[in-house]
C-alpha cells in the first residue's frame, strides 16, 4: 500500500462510528443480560510519447507538481456516508496529499467517497458478524442446557441482582459484548447464584441485628 493509500485509508477509518451497538443505536441483548477487504486504488495511466516515456501534455500532473485544477483547500464534508463523523485532522492530511497529486475537487472526492464508503461496509459486515456470533453462542447454550435451560437461568438471575448492586451496569456489559451468551459464562453465574442461594438460605433466621451479608458463608478462598 503507498502512502497516498495509506492516507486515504485514514482519513476514511477517522470517520467511522464506534461503539458495539447496532445500527439501530441499540445493543445487542445477551442471555445473561436479561435474566432475573482492501483493493488497490488504480493508478492514472499517463499518454506516452513515440520513445515510450511518459509525456507531460494532458497527462496528470507528477508527484511534487500542483496542478491547474488543484484547490488550495478541499471540502469533503457533503460526501461523508450517512453514519459516519467527518474529522478534521485526517481530511486536511488527505488534502494535503490530494493537492499535492494534483487533484481537483472532484476527483479528490470521487476518490475519498469511494474509500469512506468501502471503511463503512466493512464496518457493516464486521457488526453484523459479531451480531450473528451471539445469536449463535445464544443458541449453544439453549442446545447444551437443554431442560436446565430455565432453572439454570433462574440460578444466573440470583447471582446478577445481587452483583448488579454492587457492580452497576454489569448487565450492559453482558449484553454489549455478548458474553452473557457464552455457555462458560453461563454457568459460571449460575454457580454463583447457587452459593449465593445457599448463603441465603443458611442465614434466614440467623443471627441478631442487622442485615447477613449475602456471602456469609462463602470461603472465596476455595475458588
Amino acid at each position: 500500500m503507498n502512502e497516498f493509500e495509506y492516507r486515504l485509508q485514514r482519513f476514511a477509518e477517522g470517520g467511522e462510528s464506534g461503539g458495539g451497538e447496532s445500527e439501530g443505536g441499540e445493543a445487542s441483548g445477551s442471555i445473561l443480560g436479561g435474566a432475573s477487504s482492501d483493493p488497490q486504488l488504480p493508478e492514472p495511466a499517463g499518454e506516452t510519447n513515440s520513445s515510450g516515456e511518459e509525456g507531460t501534455e494532458g497527462s496528470a500532473p507528477q508527484k511534487g507538481e500542483a496542478g491547474e485544477g488543484a484547490p488550495e483547500t478541499y471540502d469533503f464534508k457533503a460526501i461523508v456516508p450517512e453514519g459516519m463523523e467527518y474529522d478534521e485532522k485526517s481530511a486536511g492530511e488527505y488534502s494535503a496529499l490530494a493537492r499535492e497529486c494534483g487533484l481537483t475537487q472532484e476527483q479528490a472526492s470521487k476518490i475519498a467517497s469511494y474509500g469512506m464508503n468501502l471503511m463503512k461496509g466493512n464496518a457493516e459486515a464486521a457488526m453484523q458478524a459479531m451480531q450473528q456470533q451471539r445469536a449463535q453462542w445464544a443458541e449453544n447454550a439453549k442446545t447444551e442446557l437443554g431442560a436446565d435451560f430455565a432453572p439454570t437461568v433462574a440460578k444466573c438471575g440470583v447471582a446478577m441482582e445481587a452483583l448488579d448492586r454492587k457492580i452497576p451496569g454489569l448487565r450492559q456489559a453482558f449484553d454489549e459484548t455478548g458474553a452473557g451468551n457464552r455457555i462458560e459464562v453461563i454457568k459460571a453465574m449460575a454457580m454463583l447464584g447457587e452459593l449465593i442461594g445457599e448463603d441465603r438460605g443458611h442465614s434466614a433466621g440467623g443471627g441478631a441485628g442487622g442485615e447477613a451479608p449475602i456471602y456469609g458463608n462463602t470461603n472465596f478462598n476455595l475458588y
